[in-house]
């Protein structure tokens, strides 16, 4: 991977951030200054993606018609949209034991002992266990083991070509069960915006913190460091140029009023600030700052 975030602290000096950016260019990678959260910004971002992915999975999977693991992944993958690996196939080569310890962390598990919900998934969250009993009870952590989302052969493609797997759909089968979406298919587009709509709104709120001091930087961190097909120019650009920021925003509405669970879907305030003043968000942050300079002199 090229790039390196380099994490900016509240007391960290000018000069100590420019000695990083120097060793890391020196190592020939790619240094973003970013500011300090959870999964800073690169990892924040996928959150809301990985999330949806799953969700929109176990809302429309089920039976012989339904939406399966392979859909989905080949909606998002190169084959369509591009990136280099879709949701599923990141976490089987991630491994899926990494997703359900942070979900532990976080407290949004169910105790396998007590069958307690976690303390912190509250009673409105919109939430699917089907990632957690994979891994809890299926043992299937991945390609490491051969089995996660999709089987996998050591005898093909040297064991890291994703199969089907029938045990994998029996469990989608069970999650997806009392879904009123079940068995029914999305067009590509339509999984394209229902799982990286929430990722670009990820963005707008990271700017907003000021945790990304750029668009652009949040398009570097995509492109050298999460797979995002460069010729879509990051998702940011994507959102700005390719899509429209006012498609995003209507979109996001439309989705939070029939998720008012997945807090993921609720629109930036700078989103909104864009749209209402006919911007592109890297037009907007260019704005400010020509604004901020001549405020200055």
């Amino acid at each position: 991977m090229k790039l390196v975030e380099v994490v900016r602290g509240k007391d960290t000096s000018a000069d100590t951030l420019e000695t990083i950016r120097a060793v890391t260019k020196l190592i020939r990678k790619i240094p973003i200054v970013v500011g300090n959260c959870d999964g800073f910004v690169g990892n924040r971002m996928m959150h809301p993606y990985t999330t949806e992915s799953t969700l929109t999975l176990v809302g429309h999977g089920g039976g012989e018609a339904g939406l399966t693991i392979s859909d989905v992944d080949g909606a998002i993958g190169p084959k369509y949209f591009g990136m280099a690996l879709g949701p599923f196939q990141v976490s089987d080569v991630a491994g899926n034991d990494i997703g359900y310890n942070i979900r532990r962390e976080k407290g949004i598990l169910r105790d396998p002992k007590t069958g307690q919900v976690g303390k912190n998934r509250s009673p409105g969250m919109r939430y699917t266990e089907i990632a957690d009993e994979m891994v809890e009870k299926m043992g299937r952590l991945g390609q490491k083991v051969q089995k996660g989302w999709y089987n996998y052969d050591p005898k093909v493609g040297k064991g890291r070509k994703p199969l089907p797997s029938t045990e994998m759909q029996q469990l989608l089968d069970k999650y997806s069960k009392d879904s009123p979406s079940r068995g029914t298919k999305l067009e590509k587009d339509e999984i394209v915006q229902r799982v990286l709509f929430p990722l670009v709104n990820e963005g707008f709120k990271i700017l907003e913190e000021g945790i990304a001091s750029d668009p652009s930087d949040i398009d570097i961190i995509y492109l050298y460091g999460y797979g995002w097909p460069a010729y879509r120019g990051g998702p940011m650009f994507w959102a700005d140029n390719e899509v429209g920021l006012p498609i995003v925003l209507n979109k996001l509405e439309e989705l939070h009023a029939m998720h008012p669970g997945s807090e993921y879907f609720r629109p930036s305030e700078l989103l909104r600030d864009c749209v209402k003043k006919g911007l592109g968000v890297q037009e907007y942050f260019r704005q400010s700052k020509t604004d901020a300079t001549k405020s200055r002199l």
